[in-house]
Order: C-alpha cells, then sequence, then structure tokens
C-alpha cells in the first residue's frame, strides 16, 4: 500500500496526549510534518482509522498546542494521524 502525505515527515521528539471524548492516552511522537504525526502506540490505546481526535503537543509546563487530526494508520506499535489544517514543525501556538 502506497502513502501519500501532503509532506515529508521528519524526525522529532515530543510529547503529545491523544484525547478522543472520554480517553486520553499520553504518547510520544516519532516524526511529523505540516500535514500530520506519527506516534510511538501507547500501550492500551484503541483507535480506529478515520477516528476525530484531538492531540496536545507540550514540551514544557505551560501553555499546549491543541491540533485537531484524523487517525490515518494503526499498527502494532504506531499510529499516524493527518491534521485538520496545516501545522508548522512542530505544531505551535499562534
Amino acid at each position: 500500500m502506497t502513502e501519500h502525505r501532503f509532506a515529508t515527515r521528519v524526525p522529532y521528539a515530543a510529547r503529545v496526549m491523544v484525547i478522543r471524548g472520554e480517553d486520553a492516552w499520553l504518547g510520544e511522537v516519532v516524526d511529523l510534518s505540516e500535514g500530520g504525526c506519527g506516534l510511538f502506540r501507547p500501550e492500551g490505546c484503541q483507535l480506529d482509522v478515520a477516528e476525530v481526535v484531538q492531540l496536545v503537543f507540550f514540551d514544557e509546563p505551560g501553555p499546549a498546542v491543541l491540533v485537531g487530526a484524523r487517525v490515518a494508520r494503526v499498527q502494532d506499535g504506531s499510529l499516524g494521524f493527518e491534521y485538520h489544517d496545516p501545522q508548522q514543525v512542530p505544531p505551535s501556538r499562534g
């Protein structure tokens, strides 16, 4: 299966909270681009392709960056997300 991406992803390490309704998982970013990101799949994280989530990017105490996204890929050890709107690399407020 060929993957089609908005932009080339680059390796990047950051923490991200994945929120779906009442559920939330803390994960680690593997790579990201203007159009989406890949995460190491958090333990117990049950998501399906096409589900809509909120990603909360943070790297220190203080304001976090919220990004709307859709689940694009689900594998045993990783997840892929496509942002609703293009983001800076890394996503930032403003």
